[in-house]
């Protein structure tokens, strides 16, 4: 699915990497993770690198738009600002923009898609996006990562802030889009329920990578430089 090898970005420094199935990156906090999932989604081209394919072949930004949805803080914090209509903020995505500019032009098609999607994420395309509360934005930005039909879905900490109810929602509903995903997240019971790789990143380098088995007290203590003993979850 994807293959990086020779990837040097400010902290980040990657040999050799391999994604093919639903994936986790996982680490502390300044490891790298986001920048690793900006890099494998065409977001940065990083200061040097050997290789990076995309389904056995390198591929261009735009292709990049078409194959990976998108869901980050950015577009989080973005949207919690910007005074426009649910509608506008879902169906900007195929102009690959955040907002509606006035020279768009839109398909009807591309009408009916947006108010489909709203209709079954269950969202007004009306209502200012500022008004939604947390899980309904979190909502919108998967239907703007979604709209479009990529091939793998690229989350990074996407449930941060919702409440145990709004995460079991978000993660019930995640399922049933039936996409490759490659994820950030520090919430174990997601890991151990939907993936089946973790690569484990400190330091801007893979400290490990696996199935679940790798999730040992031991291995954890390590990568966060933490007392194993005060590891729960696992």
């Amino acid at each position: 699915m994807i293959k990086l090898e020779g990837v040097k970005h400010l902290i980040l420094d990657i040999e050799d990497l391999e994604i093919s199935d639903n994936s986790v990156i996982l680490g502390p906090n300044g490891s790298g993770k986001s920048i690793l999932l900006k890099i494998i989604t065409h977001e940065i081209y990083p200061q040097n690198i050997k290789k990076r394919e995309v389904f056995g072949k390198k591929i261009t930004l735009k292709e990049a738009r078409k194959i990976f949805g998108i869901v980050n803080a950015d577009l989080e914090y973005f949207y919690k600002n910007e005074h426009i209509s649910v509608f506008d903020a879902i169906i900007s995505s195929f102009k690959e923009a955040l907002v509606v500019y006035n020279f768009f032009k839109f398909s009807e098609e591309e009408k009916e898609k947006t108010y489909q999607i709203c209709k079954k994420f269950d969202l007004n395309p009306n209502q200012d996006i500022t008004t939604l509360s947390l899980g309904e934005i979190k909502k919108v930005l998967i239907a703007r990562a979604v709209i479009h039909n990529p091939k793998i879905l690229c989350l990074d900490e996407p449930t941060n802030g919702l409440d145990i109810k709004a995460k079991k929602d978000f993660w019930d509903f995640i399922e049933t889009l039936n996409k490759k995903i490659i994820l950030i997240t520090h919430d174990f019971y997601v890991i151990n329920n939907l993936f089946s790789k973790i690569i484990m990143l400190n330091n801007g380098k893979i400290f490990k990578t696996g199935n679940k088995k790798i999730l040992t007290k031991e291995n954890l203590s390590k990568l966060f430089n933490i007392n194993k003993n005060l590891i729960k979850g696992i």
